[in-house]
């Protein structure tokens, strides 16, 4: 689709503006009413009382809580962070200012995990980063969001196959939430902008819209720019708690401009070594001292905190039309674009000037700055023919072209050097699906879905990482080191089926059941990576010992050193698969893997008669193949060498819900309504995808003793221990005519999740020594030793979920014209466990308790990270809508300014400080 650029929209829009009055015409009539029992994007499941705010067109079993267009509105958010962290479970994986999302639901997020969709169809893209995280992401513009449903536990439509449980829908807006009543033809305009001295980089930004309806034909055309300068974040915070709950060593504080740092010194644990060896699995869990305390809050008060900065605009079209014929069919095209430019990956830095001045953030902070370029394009059939027959067929198409540069880091091998990562992810698709209705005997109304998909993914790579120059830092020390690919070319073609039965009458008792089986072809694209070299189990006799035994058989000298010459050379033939490569040997062939996922889900509801309660209880299974990204990683990052492997397995997951539902119109007054809700949720994850150590397939490992794990490499295996992630979600909403009140709370229960897998998944690895003729013994290891620890991204994948939740309260006066409300967010402290493992410490002085201030397990155990204390902050709002056309707004975020962050491997993701926006909808 032809981009729009914003500008002329709004050359447009001014223009409508001077006489809206003219484009009002008479409605025409509307289409006919869609017959109920039509197809629809997903399949169908029971319907349930609906719990605060469900945005979903069907109601599901258990929890639908999401973020509705009212959420939407009054929020009005320029960051998609903003609307998420107010829905009950789940939970944003990635940087605040970061235009794509990667969303977490009860836990479980990255890599697919969750499926991500706009309009129904399916994104789930990876992008660098600097921890190496579990990435995964879909790009949604606020500004166009009309709802965003979550659906908790394993569902077993095409669209959720694949995935291990939750799925989150983001819808754009259509044509009823543009035209006035009673107006075929209109268009709306929003804007918003910071103003006072707490614009806090909030500059004008804005959507508008065109609309028009007929008889036969819709048509919308949306289109948007926003742009934010960097940010201050908040500079207030409890100075103990600062002390107390902080990782300080994702800290920077530079003394003389920048000269000298200071590192931090108060270490409740200190200098404590990984599984790997490596640079990042280790563990440091530092806190600031007093005088650090001082100058972050100096530093705070500053001004904006370089790298928060971004920019995007984006454009979309909508068109249907109605047949108008006995069988309701509809044609739909969906059509956006997007493009962004920002910063990620931020790593703070605090410059401390000698003069006794106060302290600043630095203005040349290490990021990756990125552009970003998205596309959707949707062909939707609608019809419904007869209680059996009631079809939709989608055609898409999406593409996502990402650039990211950045420089090499101190401590690594590019140091200072010019860095990219540049990948384009493209997919086609056919989604067909078909709702059946019909009566059973004894049973009453059901409703039977099938659905098949089919898809094809393309990811093309263009990167330029530390391997490169590690490269050429061996070349200068003249070893021969090939360059290996960071992140290779790969195609998906998946084939997913589906089928679902639920029950469709309006009595007590309601249960749906389904199934789904999805077929994953992925094909690896001239990878380059390292692997094992050797063949067989055995002994290989040296040239020396070969040349002993024939001498000692009365061969010559002469005839000794021939003869072992050509022996030892067919000795190596037998034991290498690779003759011209030692014990390791490089692979750069296209690699195939196929995987069959399976899924299934059932659920069962009861709703007492005339109470207004409501019981739930479902459960169901799913998998998810490992990505390329995961399989094949490879290279050197950080001056850790990272490592593919071919032999991961597909994640399994069993995931459980529990839970009630009250609802009732009337409770106090005779017309309030309350909802409340309570539910148990509990994931149970097999094979879990994480860094670990590895020895790879036909690879030797020296026994030393039996004390060496691994060759110092890195890669994503299998978690041999069951990953649990667990908790409560309650969520609240009661209104009256004059005010109501609306809140959601997350309890994750704590557990410990460590990583454990086998030295060899592949099972094809041998411990290496020699016998007193000093030949080479390969002996068979097998899978090796179970090994347990936390792995590289430790900060991330062993988090402890902190309690989150919000409360908003309004009063609605002049029949709910006006809106004055507040709301309040609270996170609990962040923290992380970490799998101390005592063998693989250094030993006397330099063993980690000797630096540390906190006591150490006596052999393996846990310990906990403290990474960021709690946070309440509170916002304030006001909206008031003049008419049906015209509505204006006040919104005063974190007004306490709070300082708020979540950590990242190396870094911290600040939030903004205390931000008062102004905001305006008008529509004609």
């Amino acid at each position: 689709m032809p981009a729009l650029r914003p500008n002329r929209v709004w050359l447009a829009v001014a223009l409508a503006l001077a006489g809206p009055y003219a484009l009002a015409q008479p409605a025409q009539p509307e289409p006919q009413a869609q017959n109920t029992r039509q197809a629809s994007d997903t399949m169908h499941t029971l319907d349930e009382v609906t719990v605060i705010g469900s945005a979903e067109e069907e109601k599901k079993i258990g929890i639908s809580e999401g973020a509705d267009q009212e959420l939407i509105e009054r929020r009005n958010a320029s960051h998609m962070s903003d609307l998420i962290d107010q829905i009950s479970g789940t939970s944003v994986n990635s940087l605040y200012a970061r235009p794509e999302v990667s969303v977490g639901v009860q836990g479980i997020a990255g890599h697919g995990r969750v499926a991500q969709s706009l309009e129904g169809i399916t994104q789930n893209f990876h992008a660098f980063t600097k921890d190496i995280g579990q990435t995964g992401s879909i790009f949604v513009d606020p500004q166009f969001l009309k709802s965003i449903d979550v659906t908790r536990g394993v569902n077993s439509s095409t669209g959720s196959l694949g995935s291990l449980g939750g799925a989150v829908d983001f819808k754009y807006l259509d044509l009823d939430d543009i035209l006035l009543p009673d107006r075929s033809m209109g268009g709306m305009v929003r804007g918003s902008t910071g103003f006072s001295k707490y614009a806090n980089g909030q500059k004008t930004s804005g959507s508008a819209f065109l609309a028009s309806r007929t008889e036969r034909w819709d048509f919308m055309l949306g289109a948007s720019d926003s742009e934010n300068d960097a940010y201050s974040v908040g500079s207030h915070f409890n100075e103990g708690d600062m002390l107390r709950y902080t990782h300080a060593k994702n800290f920077g504080f530079w003394l003389n401009d920048g000269a000298q740092q200071q590192s931090p010194s108060n270490c409740r644990y200190s200098g404590i070594l990984g599984m790997s060896g490596g640079f990042q699995d280790g563990f440091h869990n530092c806190q600031f001292n007093k005088q650090q305390v001082q100058w972050l809050k100096q530093a705070a008060k500053s001004g904006a905190l370089t790298g928060t900065e971004k920019e995007g605009d984006s454009q979309m079209l909508r068109v249907r039309h109605y047949f108008n014929d006995a069988y309701d069919q509809s044609l739909e095209l969906f059509a956006t674009t997007s493009h962004a430019k920002y910063q990620t990956d931020q790593e703070p830095e605090v410059w401390v000037p000698t003069d006794g001045g106060n302290a600043y953030w630095g203005k040349k902070i290490w990021s990756v700055g990125a552009e970003l370029d998205n596309q959707v394009i949707s062909l939707k059939y609608k019809g419904a023919f007869s209680d059996w027959v009631n079809p939709e067929v989608h055609f898409y198409h999406e593409k996502q072209e990402r650039e990211q540069r950045w420089t090499g880091v101190p401590g690594s091998y590019g140091m200072g050097e010019p860095m990219h990562y540049f990948v384009e992810n493209a997919s086609n698709g056919l989604k067909i699906s078909n709702a059946s209705h019909f009566d059973a005997p004894k049973i009453g109304p059901l409703r039977l879905d099938t659905g098949l998909e089919l898809r094809r993914t393309d990811k093309e790579v263009d990167s330029l990482t530390e391997d490169q120059w590690y490269q050429k830092h061996q070349q200068s020390l003249g070893y021969d080191y090939k360059e290996l690919v960071w992140d290779p070319d790969s195609r998906n073609d998946t084939l997913a089926l589906a089928l679902a039965l639920s029950t469709e009458d309006s009595g007590p008792w309601q249960a749906s059941v389904g199934v789904g089986w999805q077929r994953v072809s992925m094909d690896v694209y001239s990878p380059m990576f390292e692997s094992g070299n050797i063949t067989k189990a055995g002994t290989l006799p040296t040239y020396g010992s070969l040349r002993n035994l024939y001498r000692s058989q009365g061969y010559s000298s002469s005839e000794a050193r021939q003869m072992a010459l050509a022996a030892a050379s067919e000795y190596i033939k037998d034991f290498h698969i690779d003759d011209d490569s030692g014990d390791t040997r490089y692979i750069s062939d296209n690699q195939k893997h196929n995987y069959n996922l399976k899924s299934a889900n059932f659920g069962l509801q009861y709703t007492r008669p005339g109470s207004g309660l409501t019981t739930y209880a479902s459960i169901g299974y799913g998998e998810r193949a490992p990505t390329s990204n995961e399989m094949y990683i490879n290279g050197v990052w950080m001056r850790q060498g990272f490592t593919a492997n071919p032999d991961l397995e597909p994640e399994k997951n069993i995931s459980l819900q529990l839970g009630a539902n009250y609802q009732r119109a009337g409770w106090l007054a005779r017309e309030d309504k309350i909802d409340v809700g309570v539910g148990f949720y509990r994931n149970h994850i097999r094979n879990y995808i994480g860094y670990g150590p590895i020895v790879r397939s036909g690879e030797p490992l020296n026994e030393q003793g039996g004390t060496q794990v691994a060759n110092s490499y890195v890669a994503n295996v299998n978690n041999l221990e069951t990953v649990i992630r667990q908790g409560f979600e309650l969520n609240l909403a009661y209104r009256q005519p004059l005010f109501y009140l609306r809140g959601n709370l997350t309890i994750p229960l704590r557990h410990d999740n460590k990583m454990c897998s086998w030295q060899s998944p592949s099972g094809q690895a041998y411990y290496r020594s020699t016998d007193t003729d000093d030949n080479t013994v390969y002996t068979p290891m097998g899978k090796g030793k179970r090994l347990c620890y936390s792995g590289w991204n430790w900060m991330e994948t062993s988090l402890i979920e902190p309690i989150r939740g919000s409360l908003t309260a309004a009063l609605t006066p002049y029949e709910g014209k006006l809106e004055l409300g507040a709301t309040t967010h609270f996170r609990g402290k962040q923290r992380a466990a970490y799998y101390y493992v005592d063998s693989v410490q250094s030993s006397g002085s330099a063993h980690p308790g000797n630096s540390s201030s906190a006591a150490l397990p006596s052999d393996n155990g846990w310990i906990d990270a403290y990474l960021w204390p709690r946070v309440v902050k509170l916002d304030l709002f006001a909206n008031y809508r003049f008419n049906e056309q015209l509505k204006v707004g006040l919104y005063l975020a974190n007004l306490t300014d709070e300082m708020e962050a979540t950590p990242t491997t190396l870094g911290y993701n600040f939030y903004p400080g205390r931000t008062l926006t102004g905001n305006l909808e008008y529509r004609f």
